[in-house]
């Protein structure tokens, strides 16, 4: 994890995980200049670090943003989300899902929504009523975790987990709220403390254009990315390129009333004590769009 030391540059939390790369590898690699901190962590992490004011802004848990809405601003047209299939949250199993009845599945700590998402679908949407443990079963690459009946997923360890011999089911949570739901699922959120936005509006602005140019430009060049990095190293660029092909990465209308509709299902359920509005961070104060790599934004 980089530095968390306040540099007075803007603090930038960035997801350890390749479905983030179309945004930060052209930060990383000097496509897209900028002049952020760049820190990097688990999700958890990362809502643990925004929260404590030890970021200025980046991708969160959807459920964090929800949590603790009065303390964010949600940058528009930005998020980690797919509109079926994800294929890196996965819930895997060595049974069929009747057999899961009164089973324990393990859940990852990295991931808050993830683990939201999985229990609103055995409340709501299957007659299965297993038990849950979080636990850190992380460390084992493609190894199944010993003594596991049925394990949540997410990121890098779903997409190398799911090759288990282990595996007799793979439910992809993303797939399965589409076919529930007919709405896209946000799994991530790109949140800013309000407090930041009143410090520092011209660098908040700017920011939000940086992070525009560089998805557009890593969109446009994810045979190179996937090429480029190590962190693809354990299946093919082609393989690479076709899961980055599956996570999008805007925040539209219908991703939109996806987020909302989950977020009323988890007030309904009891998981959230209050409706969550989506605040979106203002316009710009002086109305002008801003300049990026020679593009506006």
């Amino acid at each position: 994890m980089a530095d968390l030391k306040n540099t007075g540059r803007m603090r930038v939390g960035k997801v350890s995980f390749i479905n983030t790369l179309p945004i930060f590898h052209p930060l990383e690699s000097g496509a897209v200049q900028h002049d952020f901190d760049i820190i990097d962590g688990t999700p958890a992490v990362l809502n643990a670090l925004l929260a404590s004011d030890q970021l200025d802004l980046g991708v969160v848990s959807s459920i964090e943003y929800a949590r603790h809405f009065e303390n964010y601003l949600l940058l528009p047209d930005l998020s980690i989300s797919c509109k079926k299939e994800v294929c890196s949250v996965l819930l895997l199993s060595r049974v069929p899902l009747q057999k899961l009845e009164g089973q324990e599945i393990l859940l990852t700590p990295k991931s808050h929504t993830s683990i939201a998402l999985l229990k609103l679908l055995f409340a709501r949407r299957f007659t299965v009523t297993p038990r849950y443990r979080i636990t850190d079963y992380h460390g084992c690459g493609s190894r199944w975790p010993a003594g596991a009946q049925a394990i949540l997923a997410i990121g890098d360890d779903a997409l190398q987990l799911r090759q288990n011999p282990e595996v007799t089911m793979a439910l992809d949570l993303g797939a399965v709220w589409h076919d529930w739901t007919g709405h896209s699922f946000v799994f991530a959120v790109w949140a800013l403390r309000r407090e930041t936005l009143a410090q520092r509006d011209g660098l908040v602005h700017q920011a939000h254009a940086t992070l525009l140019a560089a998805r557009e430009y890593g969109l446009g060049h994810l045979k190179e990315i996937a090429t480029a990095v190590d962190q693809c190293s354990w299946f093919s660029r082609q393989e690479c390129v076709q899961y980055l092909q599956t996570i999008e990465y805007d925040l539209d209308g219908d991703k939109q009333k996806g987020l909302r509709l989950f977020f009323d299902m988890l007030y309904e359920t009891g998981e959230l004590r209050r409706r969550v509005p989506l605040n979106f961070l203002p316009v710009a104060g002086d109305g002008k769009q801003k300049t990026v790599n020679g593009k506006e934004f």
